[in-house]
């Protein structure tokens, strides 16, 4: 992994646990501080995470954490709706026996771990794992980002973090369960499902 992918992850790990906060100027130098690494690689990670809109960078004043609206998580969850089911059809035409134990350890993790914020994060691990599932690098990397927008949501009302019970595990279950039958139809229909309930929860 080279040193500015390093920076990317760390930077935005830290923006969707709220660590970072919405509105937060960002400083260069103290980020080099905090991550130990150079200008450069922290640079290439700030301009990469301006694309995928958890930055903005305001030439020659400042860089901010984005602010976060209801109206961009509705954008969020209309994309992900509508690229549900191309990443049913995929995952479950291109998955292979790796991808499938992988799932269920991620699945086994997620049952197991009692810790709210630690759920949230396997739950990203397993959205993650789904998508890879897809062999498009393209899907992959759009469905990835629309998670960890998603994500935000929750660390930053963090009472919300109750809110990922067993409910949302049967239908991790399922989702699972559909994957290894390669039953596009229910897995897409359970993918919407858990989109919209996560919606409704959390706008």
């Amino acid at each position: 992994m080279r040193v500015s992918d390093i920076a990317y992850e760390k930077i935005k790990m830290m923006i969707i646990t709220a660590e970072l906060k919405p509105g937060q100027v960002l400083v260069e130098a103290e980020l080099m501080e905090k991550l130990s690494l150079g200008r450069t690689p922290i640079r290439e990670a700030l301009n990469r995470l301006a694309w995928e809109n958890f930055v903005k960078i305001i030439p020659r004043q400042c860089i901010m954490v984005n602010e976060i609206s209801l109206y961009d998580m509705e954008s969020v969850y209309q994309m992900r709706f509508a690229l549900a089911p191309l990443e049913s059809e995929l995952a479950t035409l291109n998955r292979t026996e790796e991808d499938l134990r992988h799932l269920e350890k991620n699945l086994e993790a997620l049952r197991n771990e009692s810790s709210q914020e630690k759920r949230v994060l396997l739950d990203r691990e397993f959205h993650r794992t789904v998508s890879a599932m897809t062999k498009n690098p393209f899907l992959e990397k759009e469905m990835n980002n629309y998670q960890d927008l998603s994500m935000r949501l929750l660390f930053l009302n963090r009472v919300s973090l109750a809110s990922i019970d067993d409910m949302n595990i049967h239908q991790h279950e399922n989702i699972y369960r559909y994957i290894r039958e390669r039953d596009k139809e229910r897995l897409m229909q359970v993918q919407k499902e858990h989109v919209q309930e996560f919606k409704e929860k959390f706008i």
